[in-house]
């Protein structure tokens, strides 16, 4: 199973049919050709400084004679941009103001987006007609106000 990426236009209501669907895997064209991938995909500084590593490993390779040393950078820089370039494409987006709205693990994206359809518009808030307020879910023991047990990445911790 592959995790998607749900990503939503600002200011878009949820779900949005233009919502980017971006699977968080290897990037096989990535690898192949990590430059063209980056500009495909509108990662301009990204590609510029790709571009300017297979520069310096051709040259590295060619004119100072370490045909070993440009071929592991160009290898390190594909595999770099295959792995990671869907994540890149997901920040890019979100420092243009889109907003990660939804993780989804299934096979399939349209699959994927299916999914996430059907579980925001489970959760939407439904309005209590006798006194006009909106119910929600109660919080989960863990997430209660006051409790400040949390975690640094994968590190429990715990405050005082």
């Amino acid at each position: 199973m592959t995790a998607y990426l749900v990503l939503a236009r600002p200011g878009a209501q949820i779900p949005d049919e233009r919502s980017v669907i971006i699977a968080d895997r290897f990037a096989p064209l990535a690898f192949v050709a990590p430059v063209i991938w980056l500009l495909f995909n509108r990662l301009w500084l990204e590609a510029v400084a790709a571009l300017l590593v297979m520069i310096a490993a051709t040259m590295l390779s060619g004119s100072f004679g370490q045909p070993a040393l440009g071929l592991a950078i160009s290898l390190g820089l594909s595999l770099i941009t295959a792995m990671e370039g869907r994540s890149w494409r997901a920040a890019a987006l979100q420092r243009r103001g889109w907003r990660l709205v939804d993780v989804v693990e299934t096979d399939d994206a349209d699959l994927a987006f299916d999914i996430h359809a059907r579980q925001a518009a489970a959760s939407r808030r439904v309005p209590d007609r006798s006194n006009h307020v909106t119910t929600r879910q109660p919080l989960r023991p863990d997430r209660q106000p006051g409790n400040d047990h949390g975690s640094i990445g994968l590190v429990p911790v715990e405050r005082n």
